[in-house]
């Protein structure tokens, strides 16, 4: 059994940082990761790169195998935790890999894909054909054509700015269960409506119940008419769970224990989206690359503690603040306590819009040049919540 490989799953944030970590903790280990892309995204500039933005993107290959990971580039289409393998379909054909321990981080997609007649959703994903999209976006614009955002939470809002900014006559439609950013404090809401009315954007409060070409059409009855429709209403865990067997919550998430094991299973541990994560008082994490990057930093350090016959430590985690773009030159940065709820202290204009920048920037570079340098660079807020701070 010692001369299985560990693998990883997933080649974004949070596997990325699994390996680094993972790979410090245990130099002499064989490590796969295994990902159904050959590049690593930067999925939180996916608007920028819709509108036109060159966002830079790295070779999953060259950048693991500076830190001596071996990367296999495969679709997972069946998997038993309790034989412990994974078969693959690689370009080279189908594969069975056994192994001796899993780090899960296979992140989520869309929740569009679940709604009536979501084949006319365009989807909030790198997968999707970004120069046709923008060849079509640039023909909406020359004749006035309508686009409808679907979900007014960070991505929504980031979605439609930066769009309506990007193509002018681009008529753009925002759409959600309640007025915008219901995250945020109210000056901070009050910001982002002004600039998304300052940008032309159309605000509109309603539930989608179903789509069809060329429509919305809302709960209360409403008709919504768009030439184009991108969905940003939610996430939810990689479907690929659900025939694991392995322990899900209600919404498809891994169940794990404190240090972020999968609850029932010794060699197998979960990180990002698809895990199941809290805090230490219970609350369960968001969906998001903010938790992403200490999960999977955690779950790496986790492994290789197990690997060496000690105990891991229970995962620690604060949120900080929440910050987004509202288009070039402005955005929002959002104070939040340890539990993500916001508190009064704001900031908008090109000083957020910065703030932004340069927290993209560090996400982007942090689990590369830690699998280049060996070296920890990134630090996530941790601490531990009492029952008075409730």
């Amino acid at each position: 059994m010692s001369d299985l490989p560990l693998l990883i799953l997933g080649g974004s944030y949070a596997g990325l940082l699994a390996a680094a970590r993972l790979r410090k903790k245990a130099p002499s280990a064989r490590i796969l990761l295994i990902a159904d892309q050959a590049h690593f995204q930067q999925r939180v500039r996916w608007h920028e790169a819709l509108a036109g933005t060159r966002v830079k993107r790295a070779a999953l290959a060259p950048l693991l195998a500076r830190a001596r990971v071996e990367f296999v580039q495969a679709r997972i289409v069946a998997w038993n935790p309790a034989a412990q393998q994974i078969e693959v379909h690689t370009p080279q054909g189908p594969q069975v890999i056994a192994y001796r321990g899993v780090i899960c981080a296979l992140g989520s997609v869309s929740q569009g894909a679940d709604l009536p007649g979501a084949e006319h959703l365009w989807q909030l994903s790198f997968d999707q054909p970004l120069a046709e999209r923008q060849a079509e976006l640039k023909r909406l614009a020359a004749c006035g054509g309508r686009l409808l955002v679907i979900g007014n939470g960070l991505s929504g809002v980031e979605c439609a700015s930066e769009l309506a900014q990007r193509f002018a006559g681009l008529q753009v439609s925002l759409l959600g269960r309640q007025q915008p950013l219901p995250g945020f404090c109210p000056q901070a809401r009050e910001h982002a409506c002004r600039r998304l009315r300052q940008l032309r954007v159309n605000l509109l409060i309603g539930e989608v119940d179903a789509l069809q070409a060329g429509a919305a059409y809302l709960a209360d009855g409403r008709r919504v008419g768009a030439d184009r429709m991108l969905w940003c209403g939610g996430l939810r865990a990689n479907p690929l769970l659900l025939h694991s067997g392995l322990p899900l919550t209600p919404q498809g998430r891994l169940r794990v224990g404190p240090d972020l094991r999968v609850e029932g299973y010794e060699h197998l541990w979960a990180a990002g989206d698809c895990s199941a994560a809290t805090l230490t008082d219970g609350q369960l994490l968001r969906l998001s690359c903010a938790t992403a990057l200490p999960s999977g930093g955690h779950a790496g350090e986790a492994m290789g503690d197990w690997l060496q016959g000690r105990q891991p430590q229970p995962f620690a985690f604060a949120y900080v603040l929440r910050c987004l773009s509202l288009g070039r030159g402005d955005g929002i940065w959002q104070l939040t306590d340890a539990r993500d709820r916001a508190q009064p202290r704001w900031l908008g204009g090109w000083r957020a819009a910065l703030i932004k920048w340069m927290l993209c920037t560090l996400v982007w570079v942090a689990p590369r040049w830690e699998l280049s340098l060996g070296r920890r660079i990134y630090h996530w807020p941790r601490t531990v919540l009492d029952k008075e701070s409730t």
